[in-house]
């Protein structure tokens, strides 16, 4: 077994086993997760995909099982499918015991929305940089202007509970174990160079940008879902 598969092995069972706890029963959206990660991860995979092929970053075979679509190892595309689950299980915990539904003021995200904007511009000619700032900024500018109380319990997901498994596994992934020949590894050309350990800066708004799309769907289609039922039971009675 590879270990980009070990790393993605290790994340995953303990959230998927929880998940059936009986005080938790997040298997009861199991359905939903499994519409949320097959759409979310399309677009992700694509920009992947298409990242490879300039060469923003790359894989190192010794670290993958060799299976291939184009040119992403299989470990990859399963990357975007088991990181998200694991974010939307602690999201769906903090959610449901209603704990660390962390306060956020609107003026600071629209700062940090324009210091990503201009970054994003300065450094125009780096794929990646331009790329995640310009995103990230756009989804802190949305959050902004929204009233939503799940803004809080995605923010505490994002900043309290999932920073130190991403720094963990991400780490892994970038150079841990053997700086000279990471798992991923990536172009210097392409982001600002500033790395937290081994993981670039602008991975973290990558995370960041992945773990939101997934809850704006997610949380998009439990609403359906209720409606739905709450529809359903109208007609019945």
């Amino acid at each position: 077994m590879s270990l980009y598969l070990k790393v993605l092995l290790f994340s995953f069972i303990i959230p998927f086993i929880a998940s059936f706890n009986s005080k938790i029963k997040f298997n009861n959206f199991f359905s939903l997760m499994f519409i949320t990660l097959l759409i979310s991860s399309v677009p992700f995979i694509l920009w992947d995909i298409y990242f490879t092929y300039l060469g923003v970053w790359g894989f190192n075979s010794e670290y993958h099982s060799g299976i291939l679509l184009t040119n992403l190892p299989l470990e990859e595309i399963l990357f975007f499918h088991i990181i998200p689950f694991c974010c939307l299980f602690t999201y769906f915990v903090l959610k449901k015991f209603d704990k660390f539904n962390l306060r956020y003021n609107y003026v600071v995200l629209r700062l940090f929305s324009l210091i990503l904007l201009v970054t994003g511009l300065m450094f125009y000619e780096r794929a990646y940089t331009l790329s995640v700032c310009l995103l990230s900024a756009l989804i802190m500018l949305n959050i902004s202007f929204s009233k939503s109380k799940l803004n809080g319990y995605f923010f505490s997901t994002y900043i309290l509970i999932s920073l130190i498994p991403f720094i963990i596994v991400n780490g892994i992934l970038t150079g841990y174990l053997d700086v000279n020949t990471p798992p991923v590894w990536y172009n210097n050309a392409e982001i600002i160079g500033l790395r937290f350990l081994t993981i670039p800066v602008e991975d973290f708004l990558y995370n960041f940008v992945l773990m939101y799309i997934n809850y704006m769907l997610f949380e998009f289609y439990c609403r359906r879902k209720q409606k739905d039922t709450t529809k359903q039971d109208i007609l019945n009675n």
